[in-house]
Parts: C-alpha cells; sequence; structure tokens
C-alpha cells in the first residue's frame, strides 16, 4: 500500500478504537436526548440565582413538618388597610414616628447590629421580626440573612427607611406608618418614578418573582403613632 493508503486505514482504525473505548467508559443507562432537546441539569445543579422568595428568612431553609403540610390551602393575608396615604418623603413624619426611625438609621449607620437589638430592647413591647417563635432578632438575623454578621438586614433597613413611608388606617387606633410606601401600592399600577424606587431595593428577578406571587413580600418596618416600633420583617 501506499503511504497515503496506510495513513487512511490507520485514521480509520483509531476512529473506531476510540468510539469503541468510549461506549465502555460512559454510563450504559445514559440514553443519547433527541436532537433539539436539552438534557436535564443534574440533581445537585446549583441555581442560576436566588429568587425574591430567598429574600424571606422563613424560605431559606425549610423545616420537615412543611413538607407535609404543603398541600394545604394557604393561611389569610393580612388584612387591607382601611385607607392609605403615600407620603412624598420623611419630612412631616409625627415627631415621635421620626425620631424612632432617627434612632433605627443611627443604629443601621453604625454597622454593629448590637445597637439595633437595642433599639429593639428599648421598644414598648419586643417588634415582630419573625414568623416564628425565634425570640432574639440578633440571632435570627445572622442565621437567616447571608453574611452571618448582620450587615445585610442594616443595609435593608437603611434602604427602606429612605423611602418615603405610607400612613395606613389613619385616624383609627391601627394607624401605621409604613417603610417603604411600596408595600401598600399595587405592584402592577406603579410609576414610572416608583418602579425605580423598587428596583432600588430589588433586582429586576425579584421584582418579576414578587409580581408572580402578586403580594409584597420584601421587607417593611411599620410605627405607630406614638412612637412605638411595631414589626419589622419580611414576607406577607
Amino acid at each position: 500500500m501506499t503511504p497515503r493508503t496506510v495513513a487512511i486505514v490507520s485514521a480509520v482504525i483509531s476512529v473506531t478504537v476510540l468510539g469503541v473505548a468510549l461506549a465502555q467508559i460512559m454510563p450504559a443507562d445514559r440514553a443519547r436526548a433527541p436532537a433539539g432537546t436539552v438534557p436535564p441539569a443534574p440533581d445537585n445543579a446549583a441555581p442560576l440565582r436566588p429568587t425574591i422568595r430567598d429574600v424571606t428568612p422563613q424560605a431559606r431553609e425549610t423545616p420537615p413538618a412543611a413538607t407535609e403540610t404543603a398541600a394545604r390551602p394557604a393561611g389569610p393575608r393580612r388584612p387591607a388597610p382601611v385607607s392609605v396615604e403615600i407620603l412624598p418623603d420623611n419630612e412631616d413624619l409625627k415627631d415621635r414616628v421620626g425620631h424612632m426611625r432617627e434612632k433605627l438609621i443611627l443604629a443601621a449607620r453604625s454597622g454593629d447590629i448590637e445597637r439595633l437589638g437595642v433599639v429593639f430592647q428599648m421598644n414598648e413591647t419586643m417588634p415582630v421580626f419573625s414568623r416564628g417563635g425565634e425570640r432574639d432578632p440578633i440571632a435570627f438575623w445572622k442565621q437567616a440573612l447571608g453574611d452571618g454578621q448582620g450587615h445585610e438586614i442594616l443595609a435593608i433597613l437603611l434602604n427602606i427607611l429612605d423611602l418615603p413611608p405610607a400612613v395606613i388606617n389613619k385616624g383609627t387606633p391601627q394607624e401605621m406608618t409604613v417603610w417603604p410606601y411600596l408595600a401598600h401600592v399595587p405592584l402592577d399600577r406603579l410609576t414610572p418614578r416608583q418602579s425605580v424606587d423598587l428596583y432600588r431595593l430589588m433586582t429586576a428577578q425579584d421584582v418579576r418573582d414578587m409580581r408572580t406571587l402578586n403580594a409584597w413580600v420584601f421587607w417593611r418596618l411599620g410605627i405607630g403613632p406614638d412612637g412605638t416600633l411595631h414589626y419589622f420583617l419580611a414576607g406577607e
């Protein structure tokens, strides 16, 4: 045979041997996917990015008992306020409401989560900070949020307090000043300016996720007319 023929025969033999070797080392139960389809991701594949559900602390870890009740109907949502008044800024707050807001801002700007805990402890009653039975807000925040130091919750607090609030149920015993005002604005009716405020708090994907849920599940904070901090929590 000529050298060219020998080279061609050798190449054919090499390809054949390689194909046999690959067939032996590949798992036998791995069927070839039809053309044009995308193979499923492995079970241990990491998600591309967290969703708005991961923003709420209770969604980070699902207790075993939750799987048994997942099929049950969801509980009732918090009642809709009788009235909602969106304030243009934070300049005309009631004195005691503004004073509590300033204390929270000073604690958050310090970068020390313990100082925020002091504000909670000095409150008339312990504010609601979770949906569970946790009693220590600092330990809860450190465990529930990403950085483990509480810096993330301080940043979230500053971001929402920087936006205007909404006064709900004004003139009634249930009156409350709530930050951010977006917690009481239908997400499908936001003005362009309100949409910008929303994106100051979360990413576009988070916004899409929350609109799918049709509920405000991000953080919100409520202060009563007497300056009492009633809640600072996430979730519907």
